[in-house]
């Protein structure tokens, strides 16, 4: 499967690199980066929902591809982490359409949560317990790239990655009201 490898090269990569621009943010939100970032992006409230409406839609269809056409049955955790991550692609496509902040608000939840449940997940897959998830282990990865990349690494790379833009939006518009 080789595009999911690429898939979850990309994903590292990805968050990787917007891991160290936050911090770099948050430590001075005055640098080159986030002036750059802000100059080429615009990072006011509609682009931030476009960007987490994309994130989130990214994240869906690879969870539907790795289900539906590379016959990977979802475990119990593994549709817990989908419940959380589906509404977020209406969340905010919908709040993107209007230019509604309130879309940012409501996602948190679903964000908080569902990152939470993919940690955990992927947790019991580095430290199986003797514990059975129904037909499909949740314990037992179906893929491990890199030797420590899963599918719930990736939903939390996905959920991660939605906050951390999230957090640049905040950053930026505290800047903004400085400057004011």
């Amino acid at each position: 499967m080789l595009e999911v490898k690429i898939l979850a090269i990309l994903s590292l990569i990805y968050i990787s690199l917007f891991t160290i621009i936050t911090i770099i943010n948050i430590l001075n939100p005055d640098n080159i980066i986030q002036n750059t970032l802000h100059n080429k992006f615009n990072l006011n409230i509609k682009n931030t929902l476009f960007f987490c409406f994309i994130l989130s839609f990214l994240g869906t269809i690879a969870s539907l591809y790795l289900s539906e056409i590379r016959n990977l049955e979802p475990c119990k955790f593994c549709w817990f982490e989908r419940i959380f991550l589906f509404p977020l692609v209406l969340i905010f496509f919908i709040t993107w359409l209007k230019k509604d902040r309130i879309g940012v608000i409501i996602s948190i939840p679903f964000i908080l949560i569902g990152s939470l449940i993919s940690l955990y997940h992927y947790l019991q897959q580095i430290f199986p317990s003797s514990e059975s998830c129904e037909v499909v282990s949740c314990s037992s990865p179906y893929i491990w790239e890199l030797g420590f990349i899963s599918i719930p690494l990736m939903a939390f790379f996905n959920f991660f990655g939605i906050s951390l833009i999230l957090i640049n939006y905040k950053i930026v518009s505290m800047k903004e009201k400085h400057e004011d």
